[in-house]
């Protein structure tokens, strides 16, 4: 007979989580009394919390899934409904119906982040969040009402700004623009001496005046993401416009053009966002000639984009026969498989090309299930 296992939890990452969740419902309590310091102050605290649980579980491999779940919980009554409340009662009671829409939109989209995160954990970039976190969209909201109230500035003075601040937030929460994580940064290397005074620094400043530094550093996180988004639209512009001769002379089929240009940039550049060769380019352009180049010129015919798809895949994706002919002819290998691990075998076969899956059966093409693994 086995022994009746005992049912339990891990003691010590709950107990940060449980903390988290005590200085959330105190946040929202105080803003019930109106005492705005205190709850402002009771968000930062869930913040430095929230950050030591999943360390703390981690570290102590106490990792599981009760935790998990009751970490997004806690998460949304501290980083969600709390500052809400808040600035609901701080700023937005006397605007009506604008007032409670305000808050909700940014309740709603603390709850929407969360399970996007959580159905998102296993594929998502670790160095990157997908929209606002939770945690500093509500230091945005918190550092807004505590510095404020250093000043005895009444919400209601400000209701305007404040209601403008928790729509931003609440937006900016389900967006899909990239805010930068730091779970890249590996805390047991050795770093230069001026990341060490540059830590301290930083404390002695929030120390010295702890609601500007914390909001400071809220509101440039906040901003980051939408000025690294248009950073990154600037060097793809400039980019896309480097190479924009060569897709040209692809588009419009001048292959005397595109022959002397490939005298100065190499067939295997990469002209075009989402990681797309020239091949790929020629491919997207149904340009046969323009294949047949490039193949002669040397260029790479299992070469690779950022979601792993190769020439040959797109031209199955795209039912272009004559070019999975000549691609396979001239030695592509039909079983890379791209992200997803779809070979062009899976991708015909996905878009009822049947004459092209004939193709790529009598070239080797396997399914993924059954193709070996492939090195990019």
């Amino acid at each position: 007979m086995e022994p009746i296992r005992k049912r339990g939890i891990y003691l010590l990452p709950n107990l940060f989580t449980t903390l988290n969740l005590f200085a959330g419902f105190y946040a929202i309590v105080q803003a019930m009394n109106h005492e705005f310091e205190k709850s402002a102050v009771a968000i930062f605290v869930a913040m430095v919390l929230d950050s030591l649980d999943g360390r703390v579980a981690r570290l102590t491999r106490t990792q599981s899934a009760f935790g998990a779940e009751y970490d997004s919980l806690t998460d949304m009554v501290s980083f969600g409904a709390a500052p809400a409340l808040m600035m609901y009662e701080w700023a937005m009671r006397d605007m009506g119906r604008i007032g409670w829409i305000a808050a909700f939109v940014y309740c709603a989209g603390a709850a929407l982040r969360l399970a996007r995160f959580n159905t998102q954990l296993a594929v998502a970039d670790k160095r990157w969040f997908t929209g606002l976190p939770s945690p500093a969209a509500a230091a945005l909201i918190a550092g807004m009402i505590w510095v404020l109230n250093d000043y005895s500035v009444r919400g209601g003075d400000v209701k305007w700004y404040a209601a403008a601040l928790t729509v931003y937030a609440g937006i900016t929460m389900i967006s899909s623009v990239k805010f930068y994580s730091g779970k890249d940064i590996n805390l047991r290397r050795m770093v230069p001496f001026w990341v060490a005074a540059l830590i301290m620094l930083g404390l002695l400043l929030i120390s010295i005046e702890p609601s500007h530094v914390l909001w400071g550093i809220a509101l440039a996180y906040g901003l980051s993401g939408y000025v690294g988004w248009l950073v990154q639209r600037w060097r793809t512009e400039a980019f896309e416009k480097k190479y924009e001769n060569i897709r040209d002379a692809i588009e419009e089929g001048n292959i005397t053009a595109l022959a002397r240009m490939l005298g100065a940039t190499p067939p295997n550049t990469i002209v075009a966002t989402g990681g797309r060769s020239l091949m790929m380019v020629a491919v997207e352009e149904t340009n046969l000639p323009a294949i047949d180049l490039l193949i002669q010129r040397g260029a790479s015919l299992n070469q690779r984009d950022e979601q792993g798809m190769t020439a040959l895949a797109l031209a199955a994706e795209m039912a272009f026969q004559e070019a999975v002919e000549v691609l396979l002819a001239a030695g592509a290998d039909p079983n890379v498989p791209d992200k997803d691990g779809m070979t062009a075998l899976d991708i015909a076969e996905e878009h009822g090309a049947h004459d092209i899956s004939t193709l790529l059966l009598r070239y080797g093409a396997k399914q993924a299930k059954d193709a070996a693994p492939t090195q990019p």
